[in-house]
Parts: structure tokens; sequence; C-alpha cells
């Protein structure tokens, strides 16, 4: 996902993109854990790497991850720029406790090809087979315990935890699946700056280089650390 954005991004700072845990090729947690949990590890992910002062960059489940980082190392996290910021309702955070709960593998593999048919839906210009192929792939990865993140994400509370944060924070709303949630997040910034890319959506990372590089490079105004996650 990240692979041409670290190349970018890397030209003139340190960049990393770690696993969230049980995600990839890491190791999994004994048992789901919560937001705080998942946040916690990827510090421990930065302190093995050596690194003193980071900026964050976050998608999706990611930003969550950021956020809390943020919140758990003040003194370490400098700033964010966060891809999607979802604000649920109540009403939505139930839907889709059910929807992202656990989901069963079909015997005739109908599990996987609805994982590419719902990727797919999300094509726009510019994305390939190919890029559909990974997500869809990495969608299916580990399908025991792919909700584990999801559910972390239900219980948390993006608004108050967004509105809390010191660090300049910027978030990117993209035309994904989280349009219309990450919208609501733009009243919760206290430091920052919200921009809307209604032309943009998943794959931004490949299809948009360069672009959305120089713009999280601009915010962080020539940081010398990003750490994606």
């Amino acid at each position: 996902m990240f692979e041409a954005f670290l190349g970018e991004i890397g030209h003139d700072r340190i960049a990393c993109a770690p696993d969230t845990a049980g995600y990839g090729g890491s190791d999994p947690p004994p048992e789901p854990p919560a937001l705080e949990e998942y946040a916690a590890a990827l510090g421990d992910a930065l302190d093995a790497l050596g690194f003193g002062e980071v900026d964050l960059i976050g998608a999706h489940t990611g930003s969550r991850l950021a956020v809390e980082l943020a919140h758990q190392r003040p003194d370490q996290v400098r700033g964010l720029a966060l891809l999607g910021a979802a604000v649920y309702t109540e009403e939505e955070r139930a839907r889709q406790k059910v929807a992202f709960g656990p989901a069963p593998v079909e015997a005739d593999g109908g599990h996987l090809a609805s994982k590419w048919t719902g990727w797919a839906s999300w094509r726009w210009p510019g994305v390939s087979d190919e890029m559909i192929g990974r997500y869809a792939a990495d969608s299916v990865r580990d399908f025991e315990r792919i909700w584990w993140a999801h559910r972390a994400v239900f219980e948390h509370d993006m608004a108050a935890r967004l509105a809390a944060l010191d660090q300049p924070v910027l978030v990117l709303c993209a035309r994904d699946d989280i349009w219309e949630p990450t919208l609501r997040a733009r009243r919760h910034i206290k430091n920052g700056r919200f921009v809307e890319l209604p032309d943009w959506g998943h794959w931004l990372w490949e299809v948009k280089t360069a672009e959305i590089a120089a713009m999280i490079r601009g915010f962080f105004d020539g940081g010398n650390a990003a750490a994606v996650v």
C-alpha cells in the first residue's frame, strides 16, 4: 500500500511503514486488542527502530493508531497527517460492528470473490487490476482475525480524541468508504487543517504518489522522520 509513497516521501527524511500488530508480516496478539494496545505496540516498534521525534501518517484504522500514539507519547509525536478520520454516529457504529464482525470462510470461496468485488467497486481513473488484487489479497490474509482491528475501531471515539490533541493535524478526506464520517472530523480539529479530496479515493498512495507526498511534506515542513501507520 505505501511502497511507492515511502520511496517518494523518503527522499528527504527517514520513512518506515510498520505493520499493525497481527496484520501483514507481524506476529498476532493473543487476543483482540483495544485501539490503545495497538498504538502501544506501534510505539514499541518505534523504540526498537531507535526513533526519537516522529511525524505520523495514518490511513483509516492507522489514523486512529496515530491519534492514540500521539496521546500516549506527546513529547515524541510532532505532527500527524491522517487520511480518513471517521467520526461515527452510535447507529453507524452498531451497524459496522455487525458488518465488520467475524466472517465465515465459504467452502466455495465466495468470501474471496466478495472481497475482489467490494474493492473493485471503488475503482477510479489510474487504479489497475493489480492494485485491486493486492488490496483484495491483503483483505483475506489471516482471515480468522481480520475483524480484530475493526472491533477496536468501533469502540474508539475519534471525535473526542482528535479534539484533545495539541499537535498539529492534517486531515485528508478522500472520496472513499469513510468520506461522509470523515467530513464530520473537520469541526473537531483544534490545531491543523482539513482538506477535501473529492476526486481521489482508495489507492491514492499509488495513483497520486507525488501529489500526496508534496502535500504531506509541506504540512510537516521539512521534518526529519516520518512513520506511516
